[in-house]
């Protein structure tokens, strides 16, 4: 007898797979919309060219000529995208930076050969990421620990230091009232890394504060360090590692800013791993809970797969984590290095806010900015090549490799054997085949038992097959060009076959 299969959208691997029934266990490169798996889209090449070392930073906007434009930080360059093609502007003098996490402070962490033997180290050693913004038409950057540079859309001369800026921060933002501040920032004796400052409005190079003016400073009291700043919807948004404040505009000379704790223990896990999306902030927290916040107080975002993925996150590499919003779809992505696949980004995790489920996979982007100012999301990849992403159905032009795998279903608890014995797939919009394969055991610990895959067209009516168990699961995989497939309903023949075992 034919069976309706109904799968709940979204991927969980909290739980055993059995006692994920109904559910999907593992996904890659498929998202789930209006409660059916589909896809991704896919990406091809902005331009030729590539970047040199890994970005850690992107930034897009509209200049006043009306061209749209890239910012790229890399751990060794900082790059513009403009009229066609990519520019070095690495401000004059930039030493390159660490490409990947040595630990923190204490005893075996560090570079090789840095410090005093027998000694612990005193700091914690970071990979370079860049904060990026646009001081009106201008592009304003920090490699972390730098100083604070412009960029004058001269694709001749390099970004440039701006006079008066703090000697060094942890990054940078500008606030919609048209004032740059710096985070982390040097207090003219040493760095405070709870320290903010910010310029006079409209003038980037006066920081010294006045009676007629608008620069200040402000220190945080909550956290060892901030990690990241950015500017929302109806005030300004600063992470510390343990706690989130907000940053008021007022517009008193005498108290230009307030500052209020929103919430503790939600610190930030790294500068990149927020994601901000219409005054709502998506993030990471340092102790791997997922929140978000969108007015009142940062609440936790439950996830069917938030311990999988802090398993096996490389903590040491937690400062490469990326999140980026993909509002086309509702979602948050969140990119991260996976210890399994050693030190650089291969994964990503994905929530949809919209209908509250999470999907996961491998992509080795390490940077990504939503479509809006460009009409594609921007990503780049581990080997700096640099996407316009959901553009079309291949993988530049290559075969994009998805798949997609169900828990097991059984037959009244387990109890009885069931046999299968046909399969009626049901997609829509298919480009390119899919393969379909049964995976099945007797009890959830014994061996596993897979079948050949059989190859699913747009032509396909049904797949004959001969599978006798007591669980069942589904696994789906496509790899063409072009590719894309959307799951409908899936109906399986089963009968139960009254045996026991």
């Amino acid at each position: 007898m034919l069976s309706k299969i109904p799968f709940q959208p979204g991927v969980v691997k909290d739980d055993t797979p059995l006692s994920a029934e109904g559910t999907w266990i593992d996904a890659d490169k498929v998202r789930f919309v209006r409660g059916k798996a589909q896809v991704i889209g896919g990406w091809e090449t902005l331009t030729t060219s590539t970047v040199n070392g890994i970005c850690r930073g992107l930034h897009t906007w509209a200049s006043n000529d009306g061209a749209l434009n890239v910012g790229l930080g890399t751990h060794t360059k900082l790059y513009a995208y403009r009229g066609g093609g990519l520019y070095d502007i690495t401000p004059t003098g930039l030493a390159a930076g660490n490409a990947d996490g040595t630990g923190g402070a204490g005893f075996g962490t560090g570079a090789y050969g840095v410090g005093t033997y027998s000694s612990p180290s005193s700091v914690t050693f970071y990979p370079r990421t860049w904060t990026l913004d646009n001081w009106g038409q201008n592009l304003v950057a920090c490699p972390r620990g730098g100083g604070l540079y412009e960029w004058a859309l001269n694709t001749s001369s390099p970004a440039a230091l701006i006079t008066n800026a703090p000697a060094s921060s942890q990054g940078l933002f500008v606030t919609p009232e048209r004032i740059l501040v710096a985070y982390g920032a040097h207090d003219g004796i040493a760095t405070d890394p709870l320290l903010l400052k910010w310029c006079d409005q409209e003038n980037n190079t006066a920081w010294t504060p006045s009676a007629t003016n608008q620069a200040g400073d402000y220190r945080l009291s909550v956290g060892s360090r901030i990690v990241r700043g950015v500017a929302s919807r109806g005030q300004n948004l600063i992470w510390t590692d343990s706690a989130l404040y907000g940053m008021r505009y007022l517009g008193d000379p005498l108290l230009v800013f307030g500052f209020t704790l929103l919430g503790s223990g939600c610190g930030l896990i790294g500068p990149n791993a927020m994601a901000e999306k219409d005054g709502a902030a998506f993030w990471l927290s340092s102790s791997g809970q997922f929140y978000v916040y969108n007015g009142g107080a940062p609440a936790p975002i439950p996830c069917p797969v938030r311990d999988w993925v802090m398993e096996n996150l490389s903590h040491v590499q937690a400062d490469k984590v990326y999140a980026s919003a993909n509002a086309a779809f509702n979602e948050i992505w969140w990119f991260y290095p996976d210890a399994r696949d050693g030190n650089e980004v291969s994964r990503y995790v994905a929530y949809n806010y919209a209908e509250n489920h999470w999907t996961v996979g491998t992509w080795n982007r390490t940077a990504w900015r939503d479509a809006g100012v460009m009409p594609y999301p921007v990503s780049v990849d581990t080997n700096g090549v640099i996407y316009y992403q959901e553009r079309l159905h291949s993988a530049n032009g290559g075969a994009i490799s998805a798949s997609l795998e169900s828990a097991p279903v059984d037959v009244g608890d387990g109890d009885n054997l069931m046999h299968v014995s046909q399969i009626v797939p049901d997609f829509e919009d298919m480009e390119g085949a899919v393969n379909i394969t049964l995976k099945s055991r007797l009890y959830p610990s014994a061996a596993e038992t897979v079948t050949p895959a059989q190859t699913v067209t747009a032509m396909t009516t049904k797949l004959d097959t001969r599978v006798t168990a007591r669980q069942v699961a589904l696994r789906l995989e496509s790899a063409s060009a072009p590719s894309f497939w959307r799951l409908g309903s899936m109906r399986l023949d089963i009968r139960q076959t009254g045996a026991r075992r």
